[in-house]
């Protein structure tokens, strides 16, 4: 047998596999916390979406709160401060009336929630940083550049109202010279004694009404005495007794037409009723000699009893008195008062009515005005004709029951005319807005 050659194909090349080398891995760097960044998300919509939607929410809450209290305390409370308490028991009357909840229920305490001014720094911020990030200038944006302007200017017109704006009252008799005014919806304790080295001045010392809300004891070196705040009521009503004094009631008080008053508790009142009055506040107040526990009188005081709150009416009371170190002193409720660098002289008050009528035609005050300069001038203050002077408004506002007297409001508000510019700013943006916007609706058009 012949050997035969046996031929094998050539194989074909193969490459070689390499089994797959772990690669390390690299950590991303997180971005840094630059200010555009911060910027950024200070501008975001959804910030914007949340911050309206928490403000909807302050209004609601601040809306519930007028049930149980006047429209000023919800204002300061709400809408005027960085934080608020809100109770619990406001969602619970909210059910009761809309839900059906049961009329007994009750929960105490209350939840943390952003308040007014926060809410309002937060918006400006935002919409600031909206302009900064997204917004461009350019002729074609006037409109929303100043229709946001006027939104700028309108909440910056809030605010210096809210710290700048009092709004007080002067109260004249005919021929009656005042220096001061009674702020409205402040109120204060004063201690008065007469100046030992001029006779025709008295030396006052006040107690202002952050403290006196607070309660408890205060003690100050200007004082005569040492005062403890018992108790303090937001509102109040007077109570007539007759000409028999009340054995069980230590608000009684004796008017100088014999006939004795006193004071109850009262619900602040929500000021949009029709018939709404202002609040009275009452106070309830002990006296200690200073460093020490011997009373020296406690006393029950009230708005009601202070003669210009009650517009000079024929119930009128004698000034409480105590003597303290040897010295006499009178103590006076009543609202805080803000003297004047100039005096106001009623020479004449008129109700005109329409003839054969009790209808009131018209009020008006003939007053002096005199500066501490020596300046004098006569002027008619009346319904629709207010006089202005250093930086003030006075308005014909009431009168005593007698017609003998006048009541003035005096409001100062040094950003009064902010809204105004902002209504303005606001109504020229949309002009604008829209007339640009229908200026290249147009051009497209006729391209087209």
């Amino acid at each position: 047998m012949s050997e035969s050659s046996v031929q094998t194909a050539p194989s074909a090349s193969v490459p070689a596999v390499t089994p797959p080398t772990a690669t390390p891995s690299v950590a991303k760097a997180r971005p840094k916390w630059t200010a555009y960044r911060v910027l950024k998300l200070g501008a975001s919509l959804e910030l914007t979406v949340i911050l309206f939607t928490l403000s909807l929410l302050l209004v609601f809450f601040g809306t519930l709160a007028q049930i149980d209290n006047g429209i000023w305390t919800v204002v300061g409370e709400y809408f005027r401060s960085a934080f608020v308490w809100v109770p619990w028991q406001l969602l619970v009357k909210f059910g009761q009336v809309f839900f059906g909840l049961p009329r007994d229920m009750v929960i105490p305490g209350a939840f943390p929630f952003f308040g007014g001014w926060l809410l309002g720094a937060a918006l400006l911020a935002n919409l600031l940083a909206a302009h900064l990030v997204r917004f461009k200038l350019s002729w074609k944006r006037a409109g929303i550049l100043a229709i946001h302007a006027g939104l700028i200017i309108l909440m910056l017109g809030e605010l210096g109202t809210g710290l700048f704006a009092v709004e007080q009252r002067m109260t004249l008799a005919t021929n009656e010279t005042v220096n001061f005014t009674d702020v409205n919806n402040k109120v204060e304790l004063a201690f008065i004694t007469p100046d030992p080295e001029d006779a025709r001045k008295d030396r006052v010392v006040v107690i202002p009404d952050r403290l006196l809300r607070k309660q408890g004891k205060i003690t100050d070196e200007r004082l005569p005495v040492d005062v403890e705040v018992v108790d303090f009521w937001k509102n109040s009503v007077t109570l007539e007794f007759g000409s028999e004094k009340p054995k069980d009631d230590p608000s009684a008080r004796r008017a100088l037409n014999g006939n004795y008053f006193g004071i109850a508790r009262e619900n602040e009142g929500s000021g949009v009723d029709t018939e709404a009055r202002e609040d009275m506040p009452a106070i309830k107040v002990v006296l200690y000699e200073k460093g020490t526990t011997n009373k020296v009188g406690e006393f029950f005081e009230s708005l009601g009893f202070y003669a210009n709150f009650a517009r000079r009416s024929l119930i009128e009371f004698a000034p409480l008195q105590f003597k303290a170190g040897g010295k006499p002193y009178e103590l006076e409720f009543r609202p805080r008062r803000e003297y004047k660098p100039y005096a106001l002289t009623l020479k004449k008050f008129s109700f005109d009515r329409y003839q054969g009528t009790e209808t009131a035609k018209n009020f008006s005050s003939l007053v002096n005005l005199e500066t501490e300069a020596g300046e004098r001038r006569e002027f008619t203050i009346s319904m629709n004709n207010p006089l202005f002077h250093s930086g003030e408004t006075f308005y014909q506002s009431s009168f005593f029951s007698d017609e003998n007297g006048t009541v003035l409001q005096v409001v100062r508000n040094p950003v009064w005319f902010l809204p105004y510019l902002s209504c303005a700013v606001v109504t020229l943006g949309m002009l604008a807005h829209f007339g640009l916007s229908l200026f290249g609706f147009l051009q497209r058009r006729s391209l087209s």
